[in-house]
């Protein structure tokens, strides 16, 4: 259904005297800190949390989760050096910990190879660009190790089952309503719901999904499979893509003894339920890049039925003609610039998004 539009807000508008949220911000206490509401618990929503409550300025935030529970989802996320020179800037401690738990893949060979002749088309030099910088190599991190890094130290502030379906203005502020219909009043909200944010439904006016909501599939279904693998150029290759007409098959290592691939393939939506695959995913990978490298039929022979899932991929082109913020509301991350998985750069900009929107809060706060 078409969501229905939020009210105007109230015409007061932000001054250097006064709160984001609409009140002056010599009223902005301790006592009475600036309520900031954060639609989501991914890598963004938390990255934002987490500096704003270690930013030293008077801020109550609220993250509203749909999940009921954290469970592993997902693969490995790969942090470049922009989002760890971004950590690292936010807090050094929390950078600590990322740098704990990193594999690190910016220092070796990665880059992109010939599927069925097997050489290098080109090969990415990561690591001087950051060493001339000084800044961190790039590195992968599993998923919910850097989502618990974030719970760690903002987790009492994250309320789970609790997911954002509109939001409305008040005099003093916004106000969220969740699936559960509850209101929830705040001074700001920050949409980092994802690509099918209902955030940003709200504030356009417009479906979460389908035609009219700026998300549109990619025309590329991928499998996925993760798993421990010995791979003869372990510690030497950080990342392989092997390339092909109209399908491509990425390699990469992701710590621990263990590895993940990824198979690109050119497809109409929802092809998992219309191509059959009698035998299962793994045969018919392999089918599909017989005469492509041995790399890629080495890991797909180790893989189980039970280590691959497919998915869609869904696209969402960065709106430049439109405002990403609506007065006390603004957007963040994949709910307004998602990217394709083989960028490695949907949770780096999340991150960068959340440091720019904190010290712009900060700014505003005595």
């Amino acid at each position: 259904p078409q969501p229905s539009s939020p009210p105007p807000p109230p015409p007061a508008a932000a001054t250097p005297t006064t709160a984001p949220g609409g009140r002056d911000a010599d009223l902005i206490t301790e006592e009475a800190p600036l309520r900031v509401i954060i639609a989501g618990a991914g890598v963004g929503g938390l990255a934002l949390a987490h500096a704003l409550r270690h930013g030293g300025n008077a801020v109550d935030v609220t993250v509203l989760e749909r999940t009921k529970e954290f469970r592993r989802f997902g693969g490995p996320i790969q942090l470049a050096s922009n989002a760890l020179q971004t950590v690292r800037d936010m807090d050094p401690e929390l950078y600590s910990s990322v740098e704990q738990a990193a594999t690190w893949t910016g220092n070796r060979t990665n880059g992109i190879k010939d599927g069925i002749r097997d050489e290098w088309y080109a090969k990415f030099d990561l690591g001087t660009p950051a060493k001339v910088r000084k800044m961190p190599y790039t590195c992968v991190v599993e998923r919910p190790e850097l989502q618990q890094i974030f719970l760690d130290r903002v987790g009492d502030c994250v309320q789970k089952g609790a997911g954002v379906k509109t939001y409305s203005y008040s005099p003093t502020g916004v106000v969220v309503t969740t699936d559960k219909d509850e209101e929830i009043q705040g001074d700001v909200l920050i949409g980092a719901d994802g690509i099918w944010s209902a955030v940003r439904a709200t504030m356009r006016n417009e479906p979460e999904k389908g035609e009219g909501s700026g998300v549109s599939y990619s025309g590329y279904t991928v499998f996925a499979g993760e798993l421990d693998y010995d791979s003869p150029d372990s510690n030497e290759v950080g990342y392989k893509v092997y390339i092909g007409p109209k399908q491509y098959f990425v390699i990469t290592d992701i710590g621990h003894g263990r590895y993940q691939w990824y198979a690109f393939l050119a497809r109409e939506p929802n092809s998992a339920e219309t191509e059959p695959k009698p035998a299962g995913s793994v045969p018919y990978l392999r089918d599909l890049f017989d005469g492509w490298s041995p790399d890629i039929h080495a890991i797909l022979q180790a893989t189980t039925e039970d280590e691959v899932e497919q998915r869609d991929l869904y696209d969402r082109p960065p709106s430049v003609l439109k405002s990403w913020t609506d007065h006390r509301v603004a957007l963040l991350g994949d709910s307004i610039h998602a990217m394709m998985p083989n960028l490695g750069q949907g949770g780096c900009q999340a991150i960068e998004d959340a440091k720019v929107i904190s010290e712009e809060l900060g700014r505003s706060l005595p």
